[in-house]
């Protein structure tokens, strides 16, 4: 069973969303890929950033970046930049919060949107592209249901 925030999770993940057929339809006009920070908090002790690319539907790569490793955030509406060997990744939106706030997530306690709009996450990035996807939003967290997880 993979561990939250592991590579491994992360392949588990993009499997999921492409297995969902509810997000391919309520993302099929969606572009921008994501890292998805999870702050330490509770067991965590690191941070932990994963690459989540999203496009029309579908996880084109999804992947934890090793510790220290750099991103950089594109303007908005930037095509994505696909993830070759050697470079950075680039994302259009960087949605983070604590460790602890993501197991909610995870758990079906928390809705992400709600979450954000509580200050329990942040988000760097057009906020109201991400606004108009909460139904896409819902179904990765209903993706996340469909990967048997270890947590810290």
């Amino acid at each position: 069973m993979p561990k939250f925030g592991s590579n491994e999770w992360a392949k588990a993940f993009m499997k999921a969303v492409n297995d969902n057929p509810n997000y391919k339809q309520a993302a099929s006009w969606w572009e921008g890929d994501f890292i998805f920070g999870i702050d330490p908090s509770g067991p965590l002790s690191k941070k932990i950033n994963m690459f989540v690319g999203l496009y029309h539907g579908d996880c084109t790569g999804a992947k934890t970046l090793a510790e220290g490793e750099e991103f950089d955030v594109l303007k908005p509406n930037s095509p994505p930049r696909p993830l070759k060997e050697g470079e950075k990744v680039g994302v259009e939106f960087v949605f983070s919060g604590p460790y602890d706030n993501w197991v909610k997530v995870l758990k079906k306690e928390l809705d992400p949107i709600q979450g954000l709009m509580a200050g329990k996450f942040k988000l760097v990035g057009n906020m109201a592209k991400v606004m108009r996807a909460t139904k896409a939003a819902q179904e990765l967290v209903n993706s996340t249901t469909m990967v048997e997880t270890e947590y810290y």
